[in-house]
Order: structure tokens, then sequence, then C-alpha cells
């Protein structure tokens, strides 16, 4: 049985001129990502989005008809989450967000979590998991959060590094113990209040930011606040990093788990039907 991973689209509303689509929204999927799920033996498909306006003809949202077909979901990173839907004020006028993923993506999250399908947010992922679940975000840590370290240097992108310790007990410590680690860091928001059912996985052991959360209440939903598509096999442009191999082998173990439940559920149903169609022959 071949899982299906499902990854929500980043949108890009005004390409660029050489994209030769300038006036036309364009989706895409950043290749580490889909190199880092595929290369543990599963497909990966990126979740188109669909215009909610341009759809008449259908008995049911398309949404329903892709999370039937898919095993779990990974939310990409990307852009500012936009603060109305946490309900704050912008920390700046000139803030840049982007609605329509947004409600893309918290329309994506609610079909997964509601049949039980796993969920991996990554960076603006986690947040969106946070702000999913009636949680706040900080929405930007040099102003906000006073004491941090740099979480953020365009420069050096993903070669900025800092250790994360995970909280004892936490689904993160089971799968790597609890020595410190290294991690990248390319973010300048984070979790701010913690939404409903969530707790804190990891953190920067010197400033205290949320590096990882995770859903109490399902078998797998849980946010990173870094890259792990970057650092495959515990390597990156700055050198060793945390493997972020088993933390994929993880989230996929709990897609199959569901999977194979369904299944034979399935299974048990087709069953129980062909039987109920011979008793019915045998009584005519």
């Amino acid at each position: 049985m071949t899982l299906r991973i499902g990854i929500s689209a980043r949108l890009l509303h005004q390409p660029p001129p050489g994209s030769g689509l300038p006036r036309k929204r364009l989706q895409f999927l950043e290749s580490n990502m889909a190199q880092w799920i595929m290369s543990h033996g599963v497909v990966a498909l990126m979740i188109p989005f669909v215009d909610k306006r341009m759809v008449t003809s259908r008995r049911r949202p398309p949404v329903a008809d892709l999370v039937d077909s898919l095993d779990g979901l990974v939310l990409q990173g990307g852009t500012d989450i936009c603060p109305k839907f946490y309900h704050a004020e912008p920390w700046r006028a000139d803030m840049d967000c982007d609605p329509i993923r947004d409600e893309y993506e918290l329309d994506l999250l609610r079909g997964f979590i509601d049949v039980g399908k796993p969920v991996l947010g990554i960076c603006r992922g986690a947040q969106l998991l946070n702000v999913y679940f009636g949680g706040t975000l900080v929405q930007d840590i040099p102003t906000q959060w006073p004491g941090a370290i740099g979480h953020l240097d365009l420069e050096r992108y993903d070669s900025l590094i800092h250790e994360v310790h995970f909280v004892p007990g936490s689904r993160l410590s089971d799968i790597y113990g609890y020595e410190p680690r290294r991690v990248n860091s390319i973010h300048h928001q984070c979790v701010g209040e913690l939404g409903k059912g969530l707790v804190i996985e990891a953190r920067s052991p010197i400033d205290r930011v949320p590096e990882a959360i995770r859903h109490t209440a399902h078998p797998f939903v849980l946010g990173v606040q870094w890259h792990p598509e970057f650092q495959m096999n515990g390597t990156s442009p700055a050198g060793d990093v945390l493997d972020s191999g088993p933390l994929m082998m993880a989230f996929l173990k709990a897609a199959l788990r569901r999977a194979g439940r369904v299944r034979r559920l399935a299974d048990g149903m087709s069953r129980v039907r062909e039987r109920a169609l011979e008793l019915g022959s045998g009584s005519r």
C-alpha cells in the first residue's frame, strides 16, 4: 500500500514577467519538500487551491474529495498569517500576508482533522495549527519577545542554526531523545497563546521561544518551527543538524496506521454486504 501525502500549495498572486504567466495566479511546491517526503517511498502530491467562487456544479466542496483521496497533510512554510484570523491587529501597516492562502489552508486543515488523518505543519504550518485551534501568534519576535536570539537572517537563510530542547514526555522526545539538537531558523513569528488542546513540544533554550507544538487529542497533529526538508540526513549548509528522517517516518507511520484501520473497516463492511446479498438470494 503506497501512501499518498498531500502538500498545501504556495500561492503566487503576481508572478514576475519572466514566468510566462505574468497576470495569472500560480501555485507551486518547493522541491526540497517533495524530495523529503518521496525519499521515504511514498507519493507526494500538491493539493491545488480551488477558488470556491468558481465551483457551481458540485454536490459537495472539492476539499472533501481531496481529503478522501489522501492519507496525510503537510503544510508548507511561507508568508505570515493574517492577524484577523486570530483576532489581532497587524504589527505594522505594511505587513505582508495572504488571506486567500490562509482560508485555503484552514479549509484543508479542517478537512484532515475532522476525519482523523495526520497533519505535519512546517514553520508557517505550525503557526497555522495554533491559529486553527484558537491560539495567537507573536507577530515579530525581534520587537515583541524581549531577549530573543536571532531567528531570522535573510542573508544566511537556512544556514542560521540554533539549538532546540525537547520537552520531557513530548512526542519529539520519543522520536529524538532529550539531548539538545541543532535546527535551522527561518522565522520572525512564533506561537503566542496556545490553542485549545495544544502543548509545547520544543523550545529554543536561551529565549524560550516555542519551536514545536502538538495536539494531545489527535494521533498525529504536530508542527515544527524549523524546516526539516532543508536538513535531510542531518546535513545543511551550516553543518550537522537534526536528521529530518525520524520525524517524517513518525508522520508516515501515523498515516499508515490510520489508512490501515479505514481499509480494514471498508473490507469488513464489504464482506457484510456480500454476506447479506448471499442470504437474500437464499431466501428467494
